[in-house]
């Protein structure tokens, strides 16, 4: 891991995947639950990439979350996701039908761009965010949502793929 703030919890056991894990960062007061899986892929076959992972301060990340990436993540402070998310800025392969012959282990990683995420969102249990996606300040995603386009600040989110279900309003 790169830098890691003061008062970091990360629990046992978790996993770190790919070469170059010094591009990872964590900040103050995170608690990383067990069974967490960060990935930051610098070499993937012959594919080379300059991935960086940042968590910011005071976020609780559930068990059994993955989070992946080989372009780059941005996670801001306060975020509180539930069991089993998914925040990958990549996948295996597109969807030509050349690749569809290749099994996705050997297929080349793509990514559709860097996932910033705000301060002070909840992303419930199951939900997947995907390459590409900014979410805003204080937003919450429901438990199963599957984020593939941008939502902005103080909004929930839900179902698949995941669309605005209210706006919420705090002035």
């Amino acid at each position: 891991i790169g830098s890691v703030g003061e008062d970091v919890l990360i629990d046992k056991p978790c996993k770190l995947e790919g070469g170059g894990n010094h591009d990872i960062q964590i900040g103050d007061r995170t608690h990383i639950q067990s069974y967490c899986v960060l990935g930051c892929w610098k070499k993937y076959r012959e594919q080379e990439f300059s991935p960086k992972l940042i968590i910011g301060r005071d976020c609780n990340i559930g068990q059994y979350t993955h989070i992946t990436a080989c372009n780059r993540i941005q996670i801001g402070n306060g975020l509180l996701t539930g069991r089993y998310v998914l925040i990958s800025d990549n996948s295996h392969g597109g969807l030509s039908e050349g690749e569809a012959m290749i099994p996705p282990a050997h297929r080349l990683l793509k990514s559709k761009g860097e996932i910033v995420i705000g301060n002070n969102v909840w992303i419930g249990d199951k939900a997947s965010i995907l390459g590409g996606v900014h979410i805003g300040n204080n937003v919450i995603i429901a438990a199963n949502a599957v984020v593939t386009k941008d939502i902005p600040s103080n909004c929930i989110a839900a179902g698949v793929p995941a669309k605005i279900i209210k706006r919420l309003d705090y002035e």
